[in-house]
């Protein structure tokens, strides 16, 4: 009896011994750093990525091994859908529809056009959860609210909208922790490689609309062909026409809204005025003379980076790293080095001020995670996201397992193994595949919150210290980031009664984008001209809009700081 008692003590301690290291629904995970969270039994959440041109993720998004040691840890798995269509559309099809994921991934750039809008509508029709007094639990993303990381014009105006009458629908993603994270997007023009030397022309000398004009103009007459032997596109971008807008960087003034003050003194839009209907006809202008392609207005990145990809396209838009990474992808950038696209300019502001990536002090607009009243564990949702923004969870997501995929420096940072960052650096596509089969690269590209990458780890992101590519570093430094200090003027509009709805009424982006485009394809600058006139006047009738810059002419003497 003895001896069996003694053997049941024992099992007992051995059982007890085993259920300390298997969490489960309950439990506390606490990581190396001291972080705690929750644990939950195999809890599974959906995650729309509302972004037009869908989401690469792995095949396998719950047995991959990132995913694997995630739910090993907090017993939740996200699994990721993204989307071929209009954001607008799509935001506006599900919540009319009611058939909404767990999580949603969308823009939210500010005002109540496009995404904006649906996502502030859908808040006040009870089809968000308020996760106000949630976020303050996760310590790993609550900073995303602070002063610095987001504009208060941003926090005041969009975040805590008054129509949200106190509650927080939102969640900032790709926004800074630190100054050292502000992400330099690289936007710009760029052209094929051996462009320039045929045309006896330095592309950084192009610092004007005029200078870019002639440049293209040039090319078009060259008569240059893809690596294929076809004939070549002069201009085009990506999805939708994502990009085209850098063609027009001369036109801009250096400032953070599209506010500007008259001859007068008035505070006025710059879709009235005369520069805009401008900025369009060069757009016109470049489409009507054949240099811009027709179809970059409808197309999607796939198609955009075969055309990249190919050489097809002389000049192309958008940011620097997607045009690398497109002639990556085909091999272009091995194959025929003198290809490899380099940078126009880049273009001056309208005052002739050096360009520049404008900030103002905290992100104004950014991606959101959005929580739809049909998530079915919004615990489970804050706690995946808290853990996958700590430092135990970006290195993780980012960089995969020690010993295997990563090695610490002597600093105690991260870094990519010796292997995989020499074959990055002439194959990052097919490593970033290879890794992404594992889980490893997804998520940490684009579910930070407030990013602190580089402060932790002296990276933004893995092999950036050893494999960084040159050009693309180099023209970050004659393009930096730059913030502009004061208070935007755009940032009281809100304070206008009624502000939201005459913004979806009047200033809706998809209608404006309708009458622009139409502009793009008249046969005549004259009719071109008559379409943009048409859509003034069609803002202008609308007494709301004077009343509106009467509103905001006087709040601009209220107070010092503001600016444009």
């Amino acid at each position: 009896m003895k001896k069996l008692l003694t053997l049941v003590l024992a099992l007992a301690l051995v059982l007890t011994a085993f259920s300390s290291f298997a969490l489960g629904e309950g439990d506390v995970y606490t990581d190396k750093d001291g972080n705690t969270y929750k644990v939950f039994d195999d809890v599974q959440l959906s995650l729309l990525f509302c972004w037009n041109g869908g989401y690469k993720t792995a095949d396998d998004q719950y047995n991959n091994d990132v995913a694997t040691a995630i739910r090993e840890k907090i017993g939740v798995t996200v699994e990721i859908e993204g989307i071929m269509m209009s954001e607008t559309e799509k935001l506006n099809m599900m919540f009319a529809s009611g058939d909404m994921p767990d999580i949603i991934d969308a823009p939210y750039w500010g005002g109540t056009g496009g995404e904006t809008g649906v996502i502030k509508k859908a808040a006040t029709e009870g089809r968000l959860i308020d996760i106000k007094d949630m976020v303050p639990n996760y310590p790993n993303i609550a900073d995303a609210y602070d002063v610095g990381v987001v504009s208060l014009k941003y926090l005041e105006n969009d975040i805590d909208d008054p129509i949200f009458e106190g509650a927080r629908y939102v969640l900032p993603r790709q926004v800074a922790g630190d100054d050292a994270d502000i992400t330099n997007w690289a936007y710009g023009v760029f052209v094929r490689g051996d462009v320039p030397g045929a045309l006896g022309i330095d592309p950084t000398t192009v610092k004007t609309t005029e200078d870019l004009y002639a440049f293209m103009k040039a090319a078009q007459e060259y008569g240059f062909k893809d690596v294929n032997g076809n004939d070549c596109i002069i201009a085009s971008s990506y999805h939708n026409g994502w990009g085209v807008s850098n063609l027009c960087g001369n036109f801009d003034e250096k400032k953070l809204t599209s506010y500007t003050a008259d001859a007068d003194g008035k505070v006025t839009m710059d879709i009235l005025t005369e520069d805009w209907v401008e900025e369009q006809l060069f757009i016109w202008k470049l489409v009507n003379e054949g240099i811009l392609d027709v179809e970059c207005f409808t197309t999607n990145d796939d198609l955009a980076y075969e055309k990249t990809g190919n050489g097809t396209t002389l000049f192309t838009t958008a940011q620097y790293g997607v045009t690398i990474n497109a002639t990556k992808q085909t091999g272009l950038y091995d194959s025929n080095p003198e290809m490899r696209y380099v940078p126009v300019g880049p273009l001056n502001f309208k005052g002739g001020e050096p360009a520049a990536q404008l900030e103002a002090d905290g992100r104004s607009g950014s991606p959101v995670l959005i929580f739809p009243t049909s998530c079915k564990n919004i615990e489970a949702a804050l706690t995946w996201l808290d853990y996958i923004n700590s430092p135990e969870g970006q290195i993780l997501t980012a960089y995969g397992f020690e010993g295997d995929t990563f090695e610490y420096n002597e600093a105690g940072q991260p870094r990519m193994n010796a292997e995989l960052t020499e074959r990055y650096k002439t194959d990052s596509d097919g490593v970033a595949k290879e890794l992404r089969a594992r889980g490893i690269g997804y998520l940490s590209n684009d579910f930070y919150v407030a990013r602190k990458t580089t402060l932790w780890f002296g990276e933004t992101t893995p092999f950036q210290a050893d494999a960084a590519i040159p050009e693309l570093e180099a023209y970050k430094q004659v393009r930096p980031v730059e913030k502009l200090p004061g208070y935007p003027i755009n940032a009281v509009q809100s304070l206008f009664e009624g502000y939201n709805e005459y913004g979806q009424d009047v200033l809706d982006s998809d209608k404006q984008d309708s009458y622009v485009k139409r502009a793009y394809f008249a046969e005549t600058e004259e009719e071109a001209r008559a379409i943009l006139v048409e859509y003034q006047d069609y803002v202008k009738a609308d007494p709301r809009t004077q009343q509106l810059l009467d509103f905001l002419t006087e709040q601009f003497a209220t107070r010092d700081d503001f600016i444009y």
